[in-house]
């Protein structure tokens, strides 16, 4: 269609190219591909003529026509049909925008995903007769666009501020700038080098010129007055992309290529204009931290956090960041009220993110350029001038070495955000730093190395997004509490006035007195906040500033102003006191209740003396619940709250002054009885019925007032306005009547709707609580664990003043010489459920070898705490208690800190196992593979993977293995079903409103998925040290001795007594080996006693009754184990000696063999099996430190060639080569859409998802390749 239309618009060709658009939006790249495949079969060269045509067709600002339009419309001419000419100024000039972005856009999305080929093909199209260069044709149209703004410029800058006809026009023109730089962008990227000469060869750098002084004096301009901001955030919008677009420029440059030279000619020719833009940004970009300071803030006298121009000038003039022109300009700048007022954080906030976002790639753009060309001195200028500029992003400027495509090393720059710097610092990735450092660095080789370094980047950005989302959460609901009292209190006013006004005096006095106190506390917080050091400060640079007339003035009204508020203090308590007895007293509310009774209900609330003890069965308990009951709906449904509730229940139990809507009682029987008879079921029954009726009546509305309200006239009187009155009673009864079933369905609705209001907000509420309080121990995890620790050890230093008794400590004579009972009584007696009892049972084994043959049974054995104090028992039970729960609270944090990131870990090792080494599918995990049979749980669970950001994990294998071994197969293996998969196949079909039953939320749980989650959580070895380390505690409220073994906390905790652990288990299986070799050889020299010198094993000083410790085997072979290993001689040492003996010689040779064998060799083996290890450990340790020291990570080059300049290798490894900035660059990557990438950012993103880690610069870099040019 586009090849047919010649360059002729139409109707057509506009859908056309939505149609375009819409099958090209977001990179399709075989729609791509198809489309090249077309166009170069066929040879069609009419589809580069057609756009090359429409291209000259398009229009730009017309500054004559919109001319004429004015003076049109200033004449009040009329078009032809009737409609006034400004109707259609806006049609006129510039009209066909819509299509001018529209062509572009699909020229850009012919390129989308830096698709080369078709990059190439915009250029030359190779093959054909006639070659039509689209970037050239771009770049013309550009540059008409530009000369059209320019003019439109001029138009405007003899003027205050732009019409509105002008912004719109600007409006358009910018809007169809931005396409054209965006289409230009995708052209170059990837870099396509042949379209970026191309470009630098064309008229871009008069274009961009233009578009530079345009910048320059427009934000000047615009920023004048906010009326004019949302055009000034559309030019802002448009620098930036024309910026992008030079960077793109120098995508792939070389060390003073010539696109930079060329660029930095283009900067020098409008260095005037580049001047102001610097200046524009670094004054807006200060002005935020400026007016944040104490400084600043001293100026600021109005509570609104307003400030008058002339304190603003004296502010910025004592910062000395500005100067008197950009003071000017600032003022010019800001908005002021009607009082000369300026609201400085809103106008420091106004500029401050578009400056940042603009700012950031000027910086970028400027650094780079430094880096490409080093030796200029013009560019040295313009880096001086954008010095602090520079400097306020350099935080936060990112920068990367890669090996890209071309096999050069390139330079990669991104923006690093505040919240990653500080999450870097955060205790826990700190921790997972320094254990990848120590257990990765010198392991395999540059690939295995990257692979590990990858593999723990991600880790970390997946942990510093958990810490992120907790405190951003905390943040948010930090903010959520600050609105909240304020908003409460609005609304707690506002329902006040409305209870007042429903209630009348009778419902005043909780909310007044509630009020005065909030008052009090107020005007005393209020008080209190004068003599705070800010604002002393600030009334005493007021003090100097006045006259000696005003000072006098301001002493006489300030002893005015103490002597009236010590008058209207005292005036104000005695009014208190007066007003709090007359409410009591003569307030009202007596009287009026007064007034209301009748004396039927006065008889309605005595008890009946006819009825009492008669009707067993229906005692008085029930109707009064019943009663009570019916009277707290009503009450519920009414607007005065709790403390009328309060009153109805103690009137009905009989408790207060009784009520006009009280009902039962004979009153009531004397009145509304008398349908059934007087039986004694009768007045129960009709109690019953009545209650409901005259409760809801009750409580709807007052009852009307009785005639004893009225003082008693005359007798011929009374009866005629009796009668009346009567009469007026029957109709307000009607009326009443027809009312009550609406007022009731309405209460009804709204009770019903607040309820429902009530318990979401109860659950919102707690949820966040519960959020905010898990957040907390997140963050707090460590500290908790120190907390933990230190308790242990007061636990302890409380242990150490246990004693040990054999009777219990109520007796005299219990502890000779310690008078810690005496008169005290204090101690702690564990018996029975205590500390410890032992028996004679117990003792007898000791008993035997000490006491010969005493056989008398020893007591119980006592275990208390001496004190003098008193305090020592409680402490340690109340620390035992918080010892508990912190360990609690331990677990809790780490489940929220650290769990995630384990579960985060096992999903990542299985999906790639499954998608690159084709686990499950290809081969199977071993039968003794517990782990990887336990994973096969939870492959066709819907919930994998849920940690794992990777989502599609799923979809790639089966793409990837579907062929091979049947799509079937392995959607089955995954649980996936393949008609989901298949968009032909899906119909519409209506949507279910979601169950939100007991019953679906159960069946909506992946109980596979949790039990394999579970599983992995409980073979993690801290968590289950922190669960060991609670049981401990829980136990120790049972024995407090448990509390001991949490001293070896510290060990775990402290990193050099950890490595001394870790020289234990480091060689862990060699050292059980030999322990099993140790014991195999005491076994055998034990046989070789048992059989030929038991006689030699007497142990007993008495030789009438013998011990001896080999007249069985099992005996024997322990008493080797136990002393002969432990002796230092070996075990000669510990039995008899052979002089003279028959076997003497054979003894000789057997207590010298043991000794060598297993004193000298087995046990020194073992001693140096645990030395060598912490050597190891050290060794490495040092190891580490070392390379770290003199050696990169990333690209392995020594310090020896970097320390040839000063600080050389720091530089490389704190700028270049910086391990957090790959970290950071991988995460920038990960969260920027694919469709955003640069050709750099593309290359990498793509090895990243191959798993190739070519891209990073082993034994290479930026200064070693480019050594001679830096030189």
């Amino acid at each position: 269609m586009i090849s047919a239309c010649k360059g002729e618009t139409g109707c057509m060709v506009s859908s056309t190219l939505k149609l375009g658009i819409s099958i090209l939006n977001g990179g399709n790249v075989e729609v791509q591909q198809k489309m090249l495949e077309y166009l170069k079969d066929k040879k069609d060269v009419g589809f580069f003529l057609s756009v090359q045509a429409l291209m000259q067709t398009c229009s730009v600002l017309d500054l004559n026509a919109f001319e004429r339009q004015n003076k049109a419309e200033g004449l009040g001419m009329v078009s032809e049909e009737g409609t006034n000419m400004k109707s259609e100024r806006g049609e006129k000039v510039m009209s066909d925008d819509e299509f001018t972005c529209d062509l572009f856009r699909m020229l850009q999305l012919l390129c989308e995903g830096h698709n080369n080929d078709f990059q190439n093909y915009l250029r030359t199209q190779t093959g054909s007769t006639t070659t039509i260069n689209i970037i050239i044709c771009t770049v013309d149209y550009l540059l008409r666009l530009q000369e059209s703004i320019s003019d439109f410029y001029w138009y405007y800058s003899g003027k205050d501020i732009i019409d509105e006809p002008g912004k719109k026009n600007f409006s358009k023109a910018m809007t169809v700038a931005k396409q054209i730089f965006n289409s230009l962008t995708e052209y170059i990227q990837g870099p396509c080098t042949g379209n970026q000469q191309s470009l630098t060869h064309s008229r871009l750098w008069d274009a961009v010129v233009g578009f530079l002084h345009v910048f320059a004096h427009m934000m000047m301009k615009l920023a004048q007055d906010s009326s004019q901001i949302d055009l000034l955030k559309e030019l802002l919008d448009l620098q930036k992309d024309m910026v992008v677009m030079l960077l793109s420029l120098l995508e792939g440059n070389v060390v003073n290529g010539t696109i930079a030279r060329q660029m930095v000619d283009m900067l020098v020719e409008s260095s005037s204009n580049v001047e102001m833009i610097l200046k524009f940004f670094d004054m807006f970009l200060k002005l935020k931290d400026i007016v944040a300071s104490d400084a600043f803030r001293d100026y600021v006298t109005d509570p609104r956090g307003l400030i008058s121009k002339k304190d603003f000038q004296k502010a910025m003039d004592s910062q000395k960041q500005y100067s008197p022109s950009e003071i000017q300009f600032l003022l010019s700048c800001s908005e002021a009220d009607e009082n000369d007022m300026i609201n400085f954080e809103e106008f420091a906030d106004r500029f401050q993110e578009p400056a940042k976002d603009i700012g950031f790639n000027i910086a970028v753009l400027l650094t780079n350029l430094s880096e490409h060309v080093p030796h200029d001195l013009r560019l040295k200028n313009f880096l001086e001038q954008a010095e602090s500029v520079l400097n306020y992003f350099r935080p936060f400027l990112g920068r990367i070495e890669i090996m890209g495509a071309s096999r050069k090393i390139e330079r990669i720059y991104f923006e690093i955000s505040e919240v990653n710097r500080t999450q870097w610092e955060m205790p826990q990735v700190r921790e997972s730093k320094r254990q990848f450092i120590f257990d990765v660095v010198n392991e395999g080789g540059e690939s295995e190395k990257m692979e590990m370094f990858v593999n723990f980047c991600e880790d970390t950005i997946f942990e510093m997004n958990i810490a992120s989302q907790i405190s951003e959460q905390d943040e948010e609901k930090e903010e959520d509490d600050d609105d909240e009292p304020a908003e409460g209190g609005a609304e707690a006013a506002g329902g006040g006035g409305g209870g007042g006004d429903e209630e009348g005096n009778g419902e005043e006095g909780e909310p007044e007195s509630s009020s005065a106190f909030a008052d009090f506390i107020n005007s005393l917080l209020n008080f209190l906040s004068i003599f705070t050091f800010r604002n002393l400060r600030r009334q005493y640079r007021r003090v100097r500033k006045m006259t000696i007339k005003q000072i006098v003035v301001g002493l006489a009204t300030f002893f005015w102003t103490i002597l009236i508020g010590i008058l209207h203090f005292i005036y104000s308590v005695c009014k208190g006191f007066f007003m709090l007895i007359w409410q009591t007293l003569f307030g009202g509310g007596l009287v009026e209740g007064a007034k209301n009774i009748t004396v039927t209900e006065i008889l309605a609330s005595m008890p009946d003396p006819t009825q009492d003890e008669v009707h067993g069965d229906l005692p008085g308990e029930p109707g009064a619940g019943e009663e009570q009951e019916a009277g707290g709906v009503t009450d519920q449904m009414d607007t005065g709250g709790g403390e009328e509730e309060q009153e109805d229940n103690q009137d009905k139990e009989g408790g207060g002054p009784p009520r006009i809507d009280a009902p039962g009682g004979l009153g009531d029987m004397g009145i509304e009885a008398t349908v059934e008879p007087p039986t004694p079921e009768g007045t129960p029954l009709t109690r019953r019925k009545q209650q409901p009726e005259e409760g809801a009546a009750a409580a709807a509305e007052p009852a009307p007032a009785p005639a004893l309200e009225e003082p008693p006239p005359e007798p011929e009187k009374a009866d005629t306005e009796n009668g009346e009155k009567a009469e007026k009673e029957a109709e307000t009864k009607e009326e009443e009547k027809q009312e009550e079933p609406k007022e009731k369905k309405t209460k009804a609705k709204k009770d019903k709707k607040q309820h429902r209001e009530q318990g979401f907000q109860l659950w919102t509420e707690l949820d966040i609580q519960r959020n905010k309080f898990l957040n907390y121990l997140s963050r707090n995890f460590y500290n908790l664990r120190f907390l933990a620790l230190f308790i242990a050890f007061a636990l302890n230093f409380i242990l150490l003043f246990y004693k040990v008794s054999d009777s219990p400590p109520g007796e005299g004579d219990e502890v000779e010489g310690s008078g810690m009972f005496e008169g005290s009584g204090v101690g702690a007696l564990f018996e029975g459920s205590g500390l410890f009892e032992g028996s004679a049972e117990e003792m007898e084994g000791s008993g035997g070898e000490e006491g010969g043959d005493e056989e008398e049974e020893e007591g119980p054995v006592y275990f208390f705490l001496e004190e003098s104090t008193g305090y020592m028992q409680p402490t340690l039970t109340f620390l035992a208690a918080l010892h508990t729960v912190i360990a609690f609270l331990c677990i809790i944090g780490y489940n929220c800190l650290k769990i995630p990131l384990v579960i985060f870990k096992r999903e990542k090792e299985l999906a790639r196992k499954l998608e690159f080494d084709g686990l499950y599918i290809t081969e199977q995990p071993e039968d003794d593979d517990i782990k990887g049979q336990w994973d096969r749980l939870v492959l066709n669970t819907p919930s994998f993977p849920n940690n794992y950001w990777d989502k599609f994990v799923k979809r790639k294998v089966l793409e990837k293995y579907g062929d091979i071994y049947g799509r079937e197969r392995i959607a089955e293996l995954l649980g996936m079903d393949l008609a989901s998969l298949d968009v032909s196949q899906q119909t519409d079909k209506k949507q279910e409103e979601p169950d939100n039953s007991t019953l679906a939320w159960c069946t909506s749980i992946d109980f596979k998925y949790q039990i394999w989650k579970f599983g992995v959580v409980f073979t993690d070895g801290t968590f289950l040290y922190l669960c060991w380390y609670t049981i401990m505690s829980l136990l120790g409220h049972y024995n407090n001795f448990f509390y001991a073994c949490h001293l070896l906390d510290i060990a775990i905790g402290v990193k050099d007594l950890r490595t001394i652990l870790s020289s234990v288990t480091h060689n862990g299986k060699q050292l059980m080996m030999t322990l099993g070799l140790l014991a195999v050889v005491v076994y055998l020299y034990t046989v070789v006693a048992f059989i030929f010198f038991r006689k030699f094993y007497n142990k007993s000083e008495d030789e009438d009754e013998p011990d001896m410790k080999c007249d069985d085997m099992m005996t024997c072979y322990l008493f080797h184990m136990y002393v002969g290993v432990r002796a230092g001689g070996g075990i000669g040492d510990e039995i008899e000696d052979p002089a003279g003996d028959v076997y003497e010689l054979y003894r000789v040779v057997f207590d010298i063999t043991f000794f060598f064998f297993v004193i000298v060799i087995l046990l020194a083996i073992i001693q140096g099996l645990i030395i060598d290890a912490f050597g190891e450990l050290r060794d490495q340790q040092e190891q580490v430190k070392e390379d770290m020291e003199t050696k990169c990570f990333i690209c392995g080059i020594g310090s020896d060639y970097f320390d040839t300049t000063p600080h050389g290798f720091e530089t490389h490894t704190l700028e270049e080569h910086n391990l957090a900035n790959y970290m950071f660059f991988l995460m920038y990557l990960i969260n920027k859409d694919e469709t955003e990438h640069t050709g750099q950012e593309s290359y990498v993103w793509k090895m990243y998802q191959e798993r190739a880690w070519d891209f990073f610069p082993a034994g290479d870099c930026f200064r070693k390749q480019y050594e001679d040019q830096l030189a």
